[in-house]
């Protein structure tokens, strides 16, 4: 089972599909019943399924104490691409955040935060993935 990992936004986002080798994050439109189930818990009004290097949001998962550990370095390129697009968005907005296993979107989050993404670095304390947790990115 895969992680799944969406993101609400107040303004449309580029889409695209994974290419494997080439990508490192891209967001997809989300089904109409996807959206349904998801459409409650976002306030901002465009929602985007984000895909990481792993062709599904699995990528994005990262912990900071294994930055070092030489098995994990290639895993280290979505979630980086992940924090600089988040800290690129929040100049504009803030940004939602919805972690779920696949086909859980109609689960009610388990926590709810608030992180400031300039307080995030891959090396030190990146979020990772937790399964039903809804983050506000400022």
């Amino acid at each position: 089972m895969c992680y799944a990992v969406f993101i609400g936004t107040t303004e449309k986002l580029p889409t695209g599909e994974f290419i494997p080798n080439e990508t490192d994050i891209y967001f997809q439109k989300l089904e109409p019943e996807t959206e349904h189930h998801l459409r409650p818990k976002f306030k901002n009004p465009y929602l985007y399924y984000v895909g990481s290097d792993t062709s599904c949001s699995c990528g994005l998962n990262f912990q900071s104490d294994q930055f070092n550990n030489p098995e994990w370095q290639d895993d280290k390129k979505s979630p980086q691409k992940f924090i600089d697009f988040i800290k690129e968005r929040t100049q504009k907005e803030d940004l939602e955040y919805y972690c779920c296993w696949e086909g859980d979107w109609n689960a009610d989050p388990e926590e709810t935060i608030t992180i400031d993404i300039e307080t995030i670095t891959l090396d030190k304390n990146y979020f990772g993935l937790n399964e039903r947790q809804f983050i506000i990115f400022t």
